[in-house]
């Protein structure tokens, strides 16, 4: 009896002992965290149910409660004036977790799409002074922690603090890399850096692309009245002919589905779920797609077409090498998913070894094929190419190049010139010299491979467009709310002073809405955390793609309509050519000047000119400005003032300073009374106060 009551003893500690769990916190809290300074900060985790938790830091302050019943719990942690390093102790009754290298300063949030996300190595020359930036760019008590581009919640886990130095900062872009940083972030963190001389910790939450929807909680958008969400998921197809359906889906590749799943842990390309052992690159290269026959060199190509540009694109110059150049630029089914590309090289000198470029790389995945064989595999839309061709693949007279250029999002296509290259010789490979043919369309993260010559497809895809339900695409990085459940939640409710804010892009099919979303989600994140931070936001600088102007405006009435937010002009950095600018320095500083100014007391003038009010005086109308500094100043012209008269009809005014109001005048406008200024997609800012900050564009009638 004694031993069988042993054994059960013993059965119910094993028992008991199995059902513990061990202490844990998220990754944002790990060695050479930063922490903000004389508050009380957030920290919470994971242990057994009920045990007692106590926090020590090594400056004199502790800190305890118990987890509930399910093992979570949170507390809070009185920290001291800027300073360290500190070490963290946190404690329950089995574990201890030691957190070393701990500073106090100043903590922001750096959040957007692909221009926050831009990182001072990103490309070769895609930052101004890149090589002088990087060289400098060190700074112990600068830290970012990154939250990875990844839906899985699994990369997350290994994320650390990392410091800033020059090693991190000259990796080149990975749009999964873990260690790099942004940036817009960097020359923020950097100007307060060098006015508060504390440390700054910026925790990065970026993914390029994305909509303002996918940032905010669903809870948060079922408020608005212009964004209910779906109570069902919306099918993708539907159609009133079984036929044509039929015909649509006769290649259907049903191992897309099943060899994404398998490979990427999604139904989606844009979306891999990777780990360090199986790559992106190396996902594309496996994935069958019924066009292995394509790189081949006795593949019959006749019926593709030539690669003709069919239509201007704005923003690229005199690129012809865009899937838009092809392809009507609207049509959001022909300009995404996979072109096939394929074109005879002739090569005279086949004694060494050849390298095949693609000037500032190729958007966004290309798979290479030279005679036959993959010569290279990038997954980066920014990313330069360059190849090794070995000299066994040459043939002396024509070289077949083939290549897989896959579009997930947004523009496609080359980004700059193809060109082939040895010590001695280089050749230019012209898109006009190319074969293309669509191969797949891309449908909400799905590919559909259907296998129809361009002639048929350009007859079909009106149909296909008419009877295809885009709807809300899921598991994709701009799912309604999926950043916000994925990507935000593992950083609420860390301790910060603000956020810095840099998107807008991807809103400019929904410009109209952009002002209720973003207000939306500003408020959203601040019940999130549970206190009113200060919000501030870079406002689109001008491109010429349709919506910009719309989402600039969007822009200037948020800041009119929120409390607490402060918005960075970038009307005088722009690029036609470029919707990601260079002058990233600028944008951080101007971010920075809001934060010194408005958080931290420094009386700095942190705006160029707001529009404030006009009149009109018999022909001339004047316009009043705040923030006007030490003084308006026009700065490369005089341009970009309208004005217009009772039929709202607006003509180009002369623009004179006089008393620190701009004076407006036309010979077409006999009674002024509206006036616009920069009111264009693309234009080039002139118009600024003293201290250098421009003005935004602005309309009265409105």
């Amino acid at each position: 009896m004694k031993k069988f009551i042993s054994i059960a003893i013993l059965i119910i500690l094993v028992i008991s002992c199995n059902s513990k769990i061990d202490l844990s916190l998220p990754s944002v809290f790990s060695d050479q965290m930063i922490l903000q300074r004389e508050t009380e900060v957030t920290f919470w985790g994971k242990s057994s149910s009920n045990e007692k938790i106590e926090i020590k830091g090594t400056w004199g302050k502790s800190s305890s409660t118990k987890a509930d019943k399910s093992g979570n719990w949170e507390l809070k942690l009185i920290t001291p004036s800027a300073g360290g390093p500190y070490e963290v102790v946190v404690n329950d009754s089995r574990n201890s977790i030691v957190f070393k290298d701990v500073l106090i300063g100043e903590v922001w949030l750096a959040s957007g799409q692909s221009n926050m996300q831009w990182k001072l190595n990103q490309c070769k020359d895609c930052i101004d002074n890149q090589d002088e930036e990087i060289e400098n760019a060190n700074y112990n008590e600068i830290r970012f922690f990154n939250n990875p581009t990844d839906l899985s919640g699994t990369i997350i886990n290994s994320q650390k603090w990392k410091t800033v130095n020059p090693k991190s900062a000259s990796e080149m872009e990975d749009s999964y890399s873990t260690e790099n940083y942004s940036a817009v972030g960097y020359f923020f963190a950097k100007k307060l850096y060098s006015e508060l001389n504390v440390p700054i910790g910026i925790i990065g939450s970026y993914w390029g692309g994305t909509r303002v929807e996918a940032w905010t909680s669903r809870a948060k958008l079922n408020e608005i009245t212009s964004v209910k969400l779906p109570i069902e998921e919306i099918k993708k197809i539907i159609s009133m002919d079984r036929e044509e359906l039929e015909l649509f889906y006769k290649n259907y590749n049903d191992s897309v589905a099943n060899i994404n799943k398998e490979l990427f842990g999604f139904d989606t390309f844009d979306l891999p779920k990777i780990t360090q052992e199986r790559s992106i690159e190396k996902n594309w290269e496996l994935l069958s797609l019924n066009d292995k026959h394509f790189p081949k060199a006795d593949f019959n190509d006749t019926k593709w077409q030539n690669w003709n540009k069919n239509y201007e694109v704005s923003g690229y110059g005199d690129l012809n090498s865009r899937f838009e150049n092809i392809y009507d630029p609207k049509d959001f089914l022909l300009n995404n998913g996979v072109i096939w590309l394929r074109t005879l090289v002739n090569i005279e000198d086949i004694s060494s070894d050849y390298e095949l470029i693609y000037k500032d790389g190729a958007d966004d995945t290309d798979q290479t094929y030279f005679n036959g064989t993959l010569v290279g595999n990038t997954f980066s839309w920014s990313k330069e190419r360059n190849y090794t061709i070995k000299k066994s693949l040459l043939r002396k007279g024509e070289n077949l190049l083939a290549i897989r250029l896959s579009d997930l999002d947004g523009p496609g296509g080359f980004n700059g010139k193809i060109f082939i290259r040895n010590s001695s010789d280089e050749i230019e490979i012209p898109i006009e010299s190319f074969k293309y043919k669509h191969h797949a369309f891309l449908l909400d993260g799905r590919l559909i491979v259907h296998n129809l010559e361009n002639q048929e497809l350009l007859e079909k895809s009106n149909f296909f467009k008419e009877n295809i339900v885009r709807g809300f695409a899921t598991d994709t990085h701009n799912e309604y709310s999926i950043l916000f459940d994925r990507i935000l939640s593992n950083v609420i409710p860390y301790t910060i002073k603000g956020t810095i804010w840099y998107q807008g892009e991807a809103n400019t099919i929904n410009y109209n809405e952009y002002q209720t979303l973003f207000s939306a989600m500003i408020d959203d994140w601040r019940e999130a955390w549970e206190y009113d931070f200060p919000f501030y936001y870079a406002q689109l600088a001008p491109f010429p793609a349709g919506g910009t102007l719309g989402v600039r405006e969007a822009q200037r009435k948020t800041l009119e309509s929120t409390e607490n937010t402060g918005m960075a002009v970038l009307m005088d950095i722009g690029e036609e050519d470029d919707i990601h600018p260079h002058n990233k320095q600028d944008v951080g500083k101007r971010l920075a000047l809001l934060a010194l100014d408005k958080q931290y007391g420094f009386n700095y003038i942190s705006s160029g000119p707001k529009y404030k009010s006009h009149k009109a005086k018999g022909r001339y109308l004047y316009v009043d400005f705040d923030s006007v500094g030490s003084g308006l100043d026009f700065i490369g012209g005089k341009n970009g003032f309208e004005i217009a008269g009772k039929n709202n009809k607006f003509y180009p005014a002369t623009a004179k300073i006089i008393d620190n109001r701009i004076r407006l005048y036309s010979k077409d406008v006999k009674r002024p009374i509206n006036v616009r200024y920069g009111w264009k997609n693309w234009t080039v800012g002139t118009l600024f106060n003293k201290e250098g900050l421009p003005a935004s564009s602005f309309s009265s009638g409105l």
